[in-house]
């Protein structure tokens, strides 16, 4: 299961704790990051402020310098860590279901990353919404986070023996994402899960065709939480 997202603005012991340097910083650094997410996702990026990540943080402006430049890196340190969360719990549903059909893993691994979105809704709108409006090296490190959900996706490639062109994986990764955005956009983000029967049937078709598709839209209907 996805660390919740208000679960990471864990507070140090009150008055002398006798923690190495290391471990503050590593704290410090981690609640403003937080902090960020939680502002960015309230405010949207061009209204969030330094001085409202570090009240929500509880450290002071001298300690933010310490650790960021500017609203940027501190941006692009956040977007970067949950990026790498949301890849890493997709990536390692795809790989449980080991030697199953591609259909499956595709499935699980979609189910996982929606799962994951829902559970921590301001990271989720920060990592969808927000990173288009946060400039070229959140766009540049956008793409990257697509391209390594779409080779998940074009695994299917081996299965199809068809003759697909090669950007299938980008662009199906890149409609998932047009969708969950436009969810997200709008406060939905706990009903995304939902939506999986429907983006497997999506995925799975230009690899398969249309009866494969429909028997992993069915399959992928169990998946989905009854709550979701």
């Amino acid at each position: 299961m996805a660390t919740r997202d208000s679960e990471l603005l864990e507070t140090l012991p009150r008055g002398r704790h006798g923690l190495p340097r290391e471990a503050v910083r590593g704290s410090q650094r981690r609640r403003i990051l937080q902090g960020m997410i939680e502002v960015v996702a309230d405010r949207g990026y061009a209204e969030a402020r330094i001085s409202d990540a570090i009240e929500a943080a509880g450290v002071s402006r001298k300690t933010f310098y310490e650790l960021f430049s500017d609203k940027e890196e501190c941006f692009l340190a956040a977007y970067e860590e949950w990026t790498d969360r949301f890849t890493e719990i997709t990536v390692a549903a795809f790989e449980r279901a080991g030697e199953a059909p591609w259909s499956e893993r595709i499935a699980g691994a979609l189910a996982a990353y929606l799962e994951a979105l829902a559970e921590n809704p301001a990271a989720a709108r920060v990592c969808i919404v927000e990173v288009l409006a946060a400039g070229p090296k959140a766009l540049a490190r956008r793409d990257a986070a697509l391209r390594r959900f779409a080779e998940l996706i074009d695994q299917g490639r081996a299965d199809s023996g068809l003759a697909l062109p090669g950007l299938t994986g980008r662009a199906l990764a890149g409609g998932i994402h047009e969708l969950l955005h436009s969810e997200l956009l709008h406060g939905a983000a706990r009903g995304v899960p939902a939506r999986l029967p429907d983006l497997v049937y999506w995925v799975v078709h230009p690899y398969l065709g249309e009866e494969e598709a429909a028997k992993a839209r069915d399959r992928a209907r169990e998946l989905v939480r009854p709550s979701a």
